[in-house]
């Protein structure tokens, strides 16, 4: 009996032998570059143009969100820098004659002002010395008169402002406003822009989680996109053959599926250790820590549909 034991035990460990040295490979799966598309600002989704699954072009229109907010700011903009293009234009031609024709009027009435002004100031100083005027009225008709004369001065003033017509600093100053409202402007158009997104990559539509009418939260993903002709194997190998691999190495890859196995090449390595997700671990890997690796496709087999199961091992 003990004998019978014995064999059993020993042919056992001779099967978990050769079961571990045929588990040398390890679990990935075929992958591609996302690219997603995000919400520019929180706004009502007006169309979506593809459909999950869908081909898309470089340049094609994917989704748009509601524009008439971005419109509405638009047109207050535009208006905004033709209302100062058009007080540039009066800057650079100046004063209109009829202007200085009224400054030139204001200067001879004040002229006169100042003449009457003076005429009643002695009048009013002959009847004080004579005795027939008080002091009083003497004082009133001397403020009257340096009134006249501020006011004549201040026309003066004006009229030679208009003669020399605008000052280069106001030209400036006109110029840096200008520049301003046409940087508004222009960030409202890339904002319209953004409303509309489009494909950067030839790819497939992965995910659209919106529908038409939905109201999005600024930075919500609108749109992923799986990039054509970028399919690689990611695949999580363990800490004990990590020495022996290099990025250009060659690794056998296995799909899940009646393909025959070919080769592909390492093209990066995490320097890293991290846990591996559920589908790489097996019994005996379980406690290991597991560095995250990249296989290049070879072109023959850039048709594999992202998902699927490989089994990558060495050559």
């Amino acid at each position: 009996m003990n004998n019978v034991r014995f064999a059993c035990v020993a042919l056992l460990l001779v099967t978990l032998s050769a079961c571990e040295q045929e588990t040398t490979g390890w679990y990935g799966l075929i992958e591609r570059e996302r690219h997603s598309l995000s919400a520019p600002v929180g706004e009502l989704i007006s169309e979506v143009l593809v459909r999950e699954g869908d081909h898309v072009s470089v340049g094609q229109l994917l989704l748009r969100l509601d524009d008439q907010s971005v419109s509405a700011r638009i047109v207050q903009r535009e208006a905004e820098m033709a209302e100062l293009k058009a007080l540039r234009n009066e800057l650079i031609q100046g004063p209109r004659n009829e202007a200085i024709a009224r400054a030139e009027s204001a200067v001879q009435g004040a002229q006169a002002d100042v003449l009457d002004a003076e005429q009643k100031w002695q009048r009013a100083d002959q009847l004080v010395r004579s005795g027939a005027g008080t002091q009083a009225e003497l004082d009133q008709f001397l403020a009257a008169k340096d009134q006249t004369a501020a006011r004549l001065e201040q026309a003066r003033q004006q009229l030679a402002e208009l003669r020399n017509g605008t000052r280069p600093e106001q030209l400036l100053q006109i110029e840096a406003r200008i520049a301003a409202a046409q940087a508004r402007l222009t960030l409202e158009q890339k904002a319209l822009q953004d409303l509309s997104l489009i494909s950067a990559h030839d790819a497939v539509v992965d995910s659209l989680p919106w529908q038409p009418g939905d109201r999005v939260a600024q930075g919500a993903p609108l749109v992923s996109l799986l990039i054509d002709q970028q399919a690689y194997v990611r695949v999580y190998v363990p800490a004990d053959a990590r020495e022996r691999l290099i990025p250009g190495a060659q690794l056998m890859v296995q799909p899940d599926s009646d393909i025959p196995a070919f080769s592909a090449s390492i093209r990066y390595i995490r320097a890293q250790p991290a846990f591996t997700p559920f589908y790489a671990l097996n019994e005996r890997d379980r406690a290991r820590l597991m560095y995250l690796t990249e296989l290049a496709l070879p072109a023959s087999q850039s048709g594999l549909p992202t998902g699927m199961t490989v089994e990558v091992s060495l050559p």
